[in-house]
């Protein structure tokens, strides 16, 4: 019984690792963000997963911060930001591992984001990537006790 299941699990580890992108289990992903707002505006600036939390940071303009993870093997793992500067709240996901580890359409291994008024911008191998901000969902209340 216990070759049984040890075959069962060597299977489906082999298996797994074939069906993700090479390297991925052990590669770490980096993420990016930086301040890209107009007239030098200050922006606070929160990240975190549910399992990590990258801390509350106040970027000047051009400033950025970056962190280091190793993707989880069931491929969920997120991290998202929140953003404040002047009288806005917005957010975004900077990594979502089922969009990002394709190595065409997403930002793979590096996920450089540039963060403007207009909303967050990728930065891709062949350009930007731009999105528009999402309807602020939060109170600024909640955001603010969030941030």
């Amino acid at each position: 019984m216990m070759r049984h299941n040890s075959a069962i699990l060597a299977t489906v580890f082999l298996l797994a690792t074939y069906a993700m992108p090479a390297n991925s289990l052990f590669e770490k992903t980096r993420v990016m963000v930086q301040n890209d707002l107009q007239g030098g505006q200050e922006m606070k600036v929160h990240c975190k997963s549910k399992d990590d939390d990258i801390g509350v940071h106040f970027l000047k303009h051009h400033e950025r911060i970056s962190w280091k993870f190793r993707p989880s093997f069931w491929g969920n793992t997120l991290f998202f930001c929140y953003f404040n500067w002047g009288q806005g709240f917005k957010h975004t996901d900077v990594y979502h591992q089922y969009r990002d580890e394709d190595a065409f359409t997403g930002c793979h291994h590096f996920c450089h984001w540039l963060v403007r008024e207009t909303g967050p911008c990728l930065i891709m191998k062949n350009g930007l990537n731009c999105y528009r901000w999402t309807e602020d969902m939060l109170s600024p209340a909640f955001v603010g006790e969030r941030l």
